[in-house]
């Protein structure tokens, strides 16, 4: 049995892959990543197709993504692998004919953000593959209200090990971090001009508050730093590419995870790696009000869910007026909650690869 996990891109955007590969090593099956390093700065693994993209991670055109579709047929076929996992509706759209010639009902979509599958032709393509495939994955239920009716398993954006050893794990030093005043992290892909530009005005130069950005942003993060520049925000950080293995520290040393997003149906139904690193990590979230992870917050009452940032600051010093343990409690809930819907995925990925 061996298994190809086809990326749409860099592996560093894309550490949901390592969800199956932990799977895949456990039940001692071949596998390989095929991916496209895009920038130039991913370590080398499995086969990675390397056309640079100038403009960043998300400037790919066409004509590039036929010549990575073309890699990955050619390397399936040098390589003969069994069974395919497919990330993404872009790719899975593009290989849709090779796919359903060679590998119907032998391959599995995994779908974490919306994209060309929204549009007229490809919402259509999309459902057809969707329905020859082995099984679906989606990381949202808020995707549910955007893609055709069938049945789909839910695989979330943490490590089950990690979140499963938290749960119930609260000692009086992982009290809400605030002994060198509130700090408000973002890390990660940073992509969204419009609400971390906002975030950062309501934060810049407020006593008390820092704001970080950890991780690379296509032109977004230097936009920022601009601004910062002009106002001479000196409470406010940057730190670009890091290690994925840096990442838990970064958050650790924060007070609340910032996953602030403009409204917008791509940001409305997803959930984020900072939104389950906030769970895990029990640093309350700070969240768009009316979404799906707005919601989840305001029901659990695990962040601050908000329409704008024009009281940001008074938001965030009321909800760490809450009782720490209950509010570990409730992460510990919706964590519980989301092991179960991994449980039933993981047992899925074993069906699809036992031969």
């Amino acid at each position: 049995m061996k298994v190809a996990l086809i990326l749409p891109g860099s592996i560093w955007y894309a550490p949901y892959v390592r969800i199956y590969t932990r799977i895949l090593d456990e039940q001692n099956v071949n596998y390989s990543i095929i991916s496209w390093n895009r920038e130039g700065d991913d370590e080398p693994e499995g086969f990675q197709y390397n056309e640079f993209c100038k403009k960043g991670h998300g400037s790919a055109g066409f004509l590039a993504y036929k010549r990575y579709v073309y890699f990955i047929k050619r390397t399936i076929k040098e390589q003969h692998f069994d069974r395919i996992i497919v990330f993404g509706p872009q790719i899975t759209c593009l290989l849709s004919l090779f796919l359903l010639r060679k590998f119907r009902y032998r391959y599995m979509i995994d779908y974490r953000d919306l994209s060309i599958e929204q549009k007229k032709g490809f919402k259509q393509l999309f459902s057809v593959m969707l329905k020859f495939s082995c099984a679906n994955v989606i990381s949202s239920p808020g995707f549910k209200r955007c893609l055709p009716k069938r049945d789909y398993y839910l695989s979330h954006n943490f490590n089950e090990r990690v979140a499963r050893s938290v749960i119930g794990n609260v000692s009086p030093e992982m009290l809400f971090n605030t002994a060198n005043g509130i700090d408000v992290l973002t890390i990660g892909a940073i992509r969204d001009f419009s609400s971390n530009i906002e975030v950062t005005k309501a934060i810049a130069n407020k006593e008390g508050y820092t704001l970080r950005f950890i991780g690379k942003g296509q032109g977004t993060v230097e936009r920022i730093q601009t601004y910062c520049d002009r106002v001479n925000a000196r409470n406010i950080s940057f730190v670009g590419f890091y290690d994925k293995s840096e990442e838990a520290e970064y958050v650790k040393a924060s007070t609340f995870m910032n996953i602030f997003y403009p409204r917008a149906i791509t940001h409305d139904t997803a959930l984020s790696n900072r939104f389950y690193n906030s769970l895990i990590y029990r640093k309350p979230m700070l969240v768009t009000k009316n979404t799906t992870q707005g919601d989840y917050a305001e029901k659990y009452q695990v962040g601050v869910a908000v329409e704008n940032c024009n009281n940001l600051t008074a938001d965030l010093e009321m909800f760490l007026q809450n009782d720490y343990y209950l509010y570990a409690k409730r992460c510990d809930e919706l964590l519980i909650e989301f092991l179960n819907d991994q449980n039933e995925f993981v047992e899925a990925v074993k069906q699809f690869v036992k031969e």
